[in-house]
């Protein structure tokens, strides 16, 4: 179970990650971690909060089917892309760098994290602006992503090149891909979702 210290600590690295990466990537860079707290510990209460959002919003203008389908199509897609780009990105850096593992998890996990925030509020509000303003608002993991590719030791200027795109495509489009194909396989109709 969750306790409150552990909410707040959740809600005070995204609130640093999205407005002082500098300052919580080196904070980051300093911490002993294992993959598997990281994604329990951090990553998936925050997927669950952001669909518990999704659901939320959804419910002020769709049945609550479709919310809840919306909403727990979103936590897979949420956990899942940010697996996804986990495991890719370890597996392009493992040849390159020695710390392959640990620079992985912490771009993949905190940088998913500020997508997943924004990613869910957009999913949850009908097509409109404020809808196309917050899905815009994920791309802010981009940023994070730079920040921390350019504090992570061992990556010279060509493999933060490549990095950067490689993992920047992953964090946005493996959710999106995976929302999709749940939403074909579920046969969730699509007018509702705002991808």
């Amino acid at each position: 179970m969750i306790k409150r210290s552990d909410i707040r600590g959740i809600y005070a690295r995204t609130r640093e990650m999205l407005f002082h990466p500098e300052t919580e990537w080196r904070a980051v860079k300093r911490e002993n971690m294992d993959g598997t707290d990281v994604f329990r510990g951090y990553l998936i209460p925050l997927a669950v909060a952001g669909s518990v959002c999704t659901f939320l919003l959804q419910l002020l203008h769709t049945p609550p089917f479709y919310a809840f389908a919306i909403a727990a199509i979103t936590l897979v897609a949420s956990v899942g892309g940010a697996y996804a780009t986990y495991r890719v990105s370890r597996e392009y850096l493992t040849d390159k760098i020695t710390e392959a593992n640990e620079v992985a998890i912490r771009l993949s996990v905190y940088c998913s994290g500020i997508f997943i925030i924004f990613h869910c509020l957009s999913q949850g509000m009908p097509e409109g602006f404020l809808g196309q303003l917050t899905g815009l608002l994920s791309l802010l993991c981009l940023r994070t992503l730079y920040v921390g590719i350019n504090q992570m030791g061992g990556l010279n200027v060509q493999l933060r090149k490549s990095t950067l795109v490689i993992v920047g495509l992953l964090l946005i489009v493996s959710p999106m891909i995976i929302q999709r194909l749940l939403v074909i396989i579920f046969r969730v109709p699509t007018i509702t979702l705002n991808i």
